[in-house]
């Protein structure tokens, strides 16, 4: 980001000094710690581990972006009499559906987590309301812990195996770097090229990765083969356009990289840039890329947008 009014290390710490002034930083690692017992029976994680990955989790653009929402949110209804009153609604949700916006870095598991956390809110923060804006942010908080220090045990590199799955069906490395490069050259004229491959391997690497492209590949071929019901096999086959499945399954590898992501996901699979395109438009012999095709925009939306996090570009528009 290059909106910040002062140095981007001192925002991020009144940052966490706020979140902390609401729960305490001990308050929360505690019930990190007694999730972790309650859903995985993980007893012995030091508190230093807990310290690192909760301050990292905090320490996210996505998390500073969607706390910062929370609290505002949080200052207002206390002025804001229409806004109360929907929120003593019980079917007011759209408090969590913000807050989930952080567990969506850290993959399903945390999202999980998250409903767990909600739904037992009291067990982990007795003294505390359950139903305001900040009680959400920090159950997705302590989910978004919990899921990263769950993840760490899982240290296996996936980049070769995800590369081999590619390769399978006709995409190579480059195919991806070059989307990636063509999506980020207008932002940053002068950017390496090798950060471009740095980032989608970095993607690669993930295990969550790994799990939604083999299941897109076994999809793709097992319809090829005529394996499912006619009736699902000319769906998928066809690529109807109702069919969402494949973007639903894609979907999992960009939201690890925060909203924005999400959108570039969204215009690939409109625009379909390169090898997007020529999966999408090859039906020869029965082969069928209806989910692999969306795969690739996945991968590439993820890549922009580890990289949009990581880098600051030399312009906040594109050149035109």
């Amino acid at each position: 980001m290059r909106t910040f009014l002062k140095e981007k290390a001192n925002i991020f710490n009144e940052f966490r000094e706020e979140v902390f002034s609401h729960y305490s930083q001990a308050v929360i690692e505690e019930a990190v710690a007694r999730l972790l017992v309650e859903i995985k029976g993980i007893k012995k994680i030091p508190y230093e581990t807990i310290t690192t990955t909760l301050l990292g989790v905090l320490s996210k653009t996505e998390t500073y972006n969607v706390m910062s929402t929370l609290m505002e949110l949080q200052k207002k209804v206390k002025h804001d009499s229409e806004l109360l009153a929907s929120m003593k609604d019980p079917a007011y949700n759209v408090h969590r559906t913000i807050a989930m916006s952080i567990c969506g870095l850290y993959g399903s598991g945390a999202i999980s987590l998250f409903g767990f956390m909600d739904c037992k809110f009291r067990f982990f923060f007795p003294t505390k309301r359950p139903k305001s804006f900040i009680s959400k942010g920090i159950c997705a908080i302590v989910a978004s812990t919990a899921s990263s220090i769950i993840s760490e045990n899982v240290k296996e590199d996936y980049t070769a195996r995800n590369l081999a799955l590619f390769e399978s069906r006709g995409v190579a490395l480059e195919d991806m770097v070059d989307i990636l490069d063509q999506l980020q050259r207008p932002y940053n004229p002068d950017m390496e090229r090798s950060l471009c491959e740095e980032h989608v391997l970095a993607v690669l690497r993930k295990q969550q990765t790994f799990h939604a492209l083999q299941l897109a590949i076994k999809i793709d071929t097992a319809v090829e083969a005529g394996e499912f019901n006619p009736q699902y096999n000319h769906i998928v086959g066809q690529d109807e356009g109702l069919f969402g499945v494949d973007e639903s399954i894609a979907t999992a590898v960009p939201l690890m990289y925060g909203t924005i992501a999400l959108t570039n996901f969204g215009y690939l699979d409109k625009e379909k840039i390169g090898i997007i395109k020529d999966l999408d438009s090859d039906h020869s012999e029965g082969k069928c890329n209806t989910f692999i095709d969306d795969m690739v925009c996945g991968i590439v939306a993820a890549a922009c947008g580890r990289l949009a996090h990581n880098n600051i570009p030399t312009y906040s528009k594109p050149l035109k």
